[in-house]
This record gives structure tokens, sequence and C-alpha cells, in this order.
């Protein structure tokens, strides 16, 4: 071989592995991009899956997307599907406390969860007492004829109050004693109460959040929706990471109430 051929021989060669390494190089990085891609790809699946959950069971539970903890901690209103049956109005701890004082748990919800309801003709209401060392009395009146058509029971932390069927139309909700607490209830006349559920809305400490979870299973609840918020109230005991929670049951609303007795002492608010 000529010293001219071997060099072209030599060339040859270099530029046959100089290919040869951008080659694997390119298929290398593509390979590198393909996985990744699919690797995102599973992770958006999952997560998801995973964000829907709660609405999943709020449709299979009430036929309905409405029952949004964050809706309700966001505009203090909740609508109720005519699966339900009964409704419990939580009375929050310091829910006595006027808006300046910078005590309650949430403003939108300050005095009782939810702040406005809204129930189809037909569905039960009961108050349950988390706001401990005080006495609740609530007076419902019709808010066309200012005329009181019911004044719960006396409620004592942790009980709860008697129940009442309202008929069609729009009420005021305020506390005998403290009379800067306020709320609506609304019942439909178009929609009829005809499902066996009872529901209700109640605050918990973020940190303690898969404890309530499990003690609610296990006193009979499903939670259907959480929402997570910084509570930034003064009060010490109640400030700081709190969940909102939207709950239900197939229990009467009477055992429902006595279920929640010891889920309500329980909690650290005093």
């Amino acid at each position: 071989m000529s010293r001219q051929n071997f060099r072209v021989f030599l060339e040859k060669v270099f530029f046959d592995r100089q290919l040869a390494k951008y080659i694997f190089i390119a298929v290398t990085s593509s390979l590198t991009i393909i996985l990744f891609a699919s690797a995102l790809a599973n992770n958006s699946a999952y997560s998801q899956t995973i964000d829907k959950s709660n609405t999943n069971v709020s449709r299979t539970i009430t036929g309905t997307t409405v029952l949004d903890a964050k809706s309700v901690f966001n505009t203090g209103m909740l609508s109720l599907p005519p699966t339900v049956k009964g409704f419990i109005v939580y009375i929050p701890d310091e829910a006595h406390h006027p808006p300046s004082d910078n005590k309650t748990i949430s403003p939108n919800n300050a005095n009782y969860i939810p702040t406005n309801l809204v129930i189809p003709r037909g569905t039960i209401i009961a108050f349950v007492h988390g706001d401990p060392n005080h006495i609740h009395i609530e007076i419902l009146k019709d808010n066309k004829t200012g005329q009181a058509i019911w004044q719960t029971t006396p409620v004592t932390h942790p009980g709860a109050s008697d129940v009442k069927v309202l008929n069609p139309g729009s009420y005021d909700i305020s506390d005998k004693k403290y009379t800067n607490m306020k709320g609506t209830i609304t019942v439909d006349s178009n929609t009829q109460s005809n499902g066996d559920l009872t529901l209700g809305g109640f605050f918990v400490p973020t940190s303690s959040l898969s404890k309530y979870k499990t003690d609610f299973a296990s006193a009979g609840f499903q939670v259907l929706s959480t929402f997570d918020f910084l509570s930034k109230t003064v009060q010490k005991d109640i400030s700081g990471p709190t969940t909102l929670m939207i709950y239900s049951t197939h229990l009467p609303i009477q055992d429902a109430t006595a279920k929640l007795k010891p889920l309500i002492v329980s909690l650290p608010y005093r």
C-alpha cells in the first residue's frame, strides 16, 4: 500500500469512528428524552387521578360536584343536592366573637359552617356546638315577615340542638346572646329531598388531618372534600394551618350528631 493510500485509509477509519460516536450520542440523547417524557406523562396522569379523587367521591355520593370544601371556604356558601336528607350546621370555636376581634377561624365561615346554606325542601337541620365555654341558642327568622319560626334548644359544648324541617323560604340565623353571629338558610321549593345522606362541615388542624379522617371513618362518616388554609386569627389555639372538611354519612341526623360529640371533644380548641 502506498503512503498516499494508507493516509486515505486512516482518514476514512477516523471519519467512520467519529460518525459512529455522533450517531451513538444522538441515539442516547433521543432515548433519554423519550424516557423523560414518558415519566412526566405518567406523573401527570397520577396527579390528575389524585386531584380528581375528591370530586369523584362527591359525584358518587351526591350526584353533584358543588360539595367542594375550597368553594365553601372562599364563598361561605353551600348548595345541597336532593340526595341529602339532613344537614348539621357547625358552630366553630370562637364563633361568638365579632369580626373586629379577629378571633374566628375563617372570616367567610366565622359563625357557622357554612354561613349561607341552600337546601331542598324536606331537609332536616340541626346545629352542633364547637365553641367551648359558651351556650348557644340559635334563632331563625323568616326574612320576609321577620317572625321567628325556630328557636333551638340551648346547646352546650359539644352538644347538638333539636332538629327542624323548614318550610320553603329564606331564613336569617342569629344567636340569642351573641347577636353578631349571622347566617342564612334558603329552602328551595323547586327541589325535594329524596335521599338519606346527612352532611356537614368541620374545622381541624391540618397537622391532624390524617387522624381525623380515620376517626371520622371509624364513626361512620365519609370525608367528601377537604381544603387546607392558614387561619390568621390572633387566638393562638386556633391559628395556623387548618383544614375545612365536608363529610357525609348514611346515619340519621340525630345519630350523626351523637357520633360527632367525641370528635368535637377531641379537637385541641379551647
